[in-house]
């Protein structure tokens, strides 16, 4: 390697958001297990079948784990997924290069499905976490004092419930990252000094919004959300490319339900509605009031770093709560509960509470709040809270993650039925851990040295400065 090569590695391995990023990839790649493949085989049998039969409908496949099962209706005598395709095109996008090197489905399942999910859900989740990360920098009252960044980048990762859903190609999962991403991107372009690569990052933030939809219906009004966000910006000349981004991130979508259901627009839950009404919006009390007693007992027990978080986000100033950014972030959870707690379905057999996957990044965020409190007291004993909270919520998820997320017959006892598999003895293999073990150790020890031998120089927080242009 030329020394300019080895300089810009060095130079790389040095920043804490690319060590977030190759930390919490090996991470999500290790846990990816038998049982998930196994529980979650739609998603593959979506890739498989446009791969290797080049059609969108799933009937056909070569292998007993290509045979459909759950949540498929069949429309004009085809069987297809009440999903939205973008899981299932992102997968077949990384399928087509394995085949090229020999890899499929029929002759090792295991190793090929862990694959497509290791460089989509985990790839995304992983470049989600990073962006999450500088976010949480750019709002903390301090960022050079990365305790609070890093505290809510890792109840983010590995303390809610996208870890147990990083290890599967679920549509929920993936949409989640791009939101993630999408957010990041406007928020950067928020920053009117920082004005490098605007009409890339714009094209991005657009380009992923659409993807978010594409993927999963279940944050559309957050991307509304988001792209009111950017266009509070008034930034007119961005709008363009923005636009542009988010029609191609749209055209896959829009290519599956023409092709498939003979329109556009005619999504797949909508083409299969007779079976799949549960997800569509209706408001009762009685629903209401179940809704918000079932999540808030399934947050309780399986995220309560997630209401710590929440709480975080009073302690923000005045200045930045009255700015778009936080406004945009406060609503994109308000407008995901409104959906969410007013639909039928409540995601049956799910680890966690599943549907509010969406939130967790922009909950966790509220953890940054705390580095404004004025008292270091005050401060340690927040801390104190994040902790205790995050450290639960990680062993909870965690088993969630090593043992999966799939909980029938319903997911309120999930937990106890791993515990009650582990006590039993039950086995599952990890096609990828033992190649991904020493990468991640590897990237966990720079990760602390690095934090650990960081200057803290205490500044004020560039966004206190920015808020005027929010």
């Amino acid at each position: 390697m030329k020394q300019p090569n080895k300089k810009i590695l060095i130079d790389l391995l040095a920043r804490p958001a690319v060590l977030i990023f190759l930390m919490t990839w090996f991470a999500y790649g290790a846990v990816i297990n038998s049982s998930n493949l196994t529980a979650f085989d739609l998603q593959q049998i979506g890739v498989e079948a446009m791969v290797e039969r080049h059609h969108f409908y799933l009937e056909g496949g070569a292998t007993l784990q290509m045979t459909t099962k759950g949540d498929v209706f069949r429309y004009d005598n085809h069987l297809y997924a009440a999903k939205q395709p973008g899981q299932f095109m992102a997968g077949a996008v990384v399928f087509f290069v394995l085949r090229i090197f020999g890899l499929n489905y029929l002759k090792n399942y295991q190793l090929t499905s862990a694959l497509v999910v290791f460089f989509t859900t985990s790839l995304v989740l992983a470049a989600s976490a990073a962006a999450l990360f500088k976010l949480a920098r750019g709002l903390a009252a301090n960022p050079n004092d990365v305790f609070w960044p890093v505290a809510a980048t890792l109840a983010y990762v590995f303390a809610t419930t996208t870890f147990p859903y990083s290890g599967i190609a679920h549509h929920d999962a993936l949409a989640t990252g791009y939101l993630v991403l999408a957010f990041y991107l406007i928020f950067q372009l928020s920053r009117r000094e920082v004005d490098e690569h605007r009409y890339l990052k714009s094209a991005a933030a657009g380009l992923l919004l659409g993807l978010t939809i594409t993927t999963s219906m279940l944050p559309f009004f957050m991307v509304l959300l988001c792209a009111v966000y950017f266009l509070y910006l008034r930034r007119w000349e961005l709008l363009p490319v923005f636009l542009a981004g988010l029609l191609a991130g749209l055209l896959p979508l829009f290519i599956f339900d023409w092709v498939s259901f003979g329109n556009p627009l005619r999504l797949a839950n909508i083409a299969g509605a007779s079976m799949f009404a549960d997800t569509f919006w209706h408001f009762t009390p009685k629903n209401l009031g179940d809704k918000l007693a079932f999540y808030s007992r399934a947050l309780v027990f399986y995220v309560p770093v997630f209401a710590v978080g929440l709480f975080g986000l009073s302690y923000f100033p005045r200045e930045i709560k009255r700015g778009a950014t936080f406004l945009t972030l406060l609503g994109l959870m308000i407008v995901l509960a409104a959906y969410v707690f007013n639909i039928k379905s409540d995601g049956d057999c799910q680890f966690g509470p599943r549907y509010l996957l969406p939130a967790m990044p922009f909950a966790c965020l509220g953890i940054v709040g705390f580095s404004y409190l004025s008292r270091p007291s005050e401060r340690v004993l927040a801390a104190l809270a994040v902790v205790l909270t995050g450290v639960y919520s990680f062993v909870v998820n965690l088993v969630g993650a090593l043992r999966g997320a799939m909980g029938c017959p319903h997911g309120e006892t999930a937990f106890w039925n791993h515990v009650t598999s582990l006590g039993a003895g039950e086995k599952l293999a990890y096609p990828l851990a033992r190649s991904l073990l020493l990468p991640l150790m590897i990237s966990a020890t720079l990760f602390v040295i690095q934090l650990a031998t960081k200057t803290r120089r205490r500044t004020t927080s560039p966004f206190q400065s920015r808020v005027a242009h929010n």
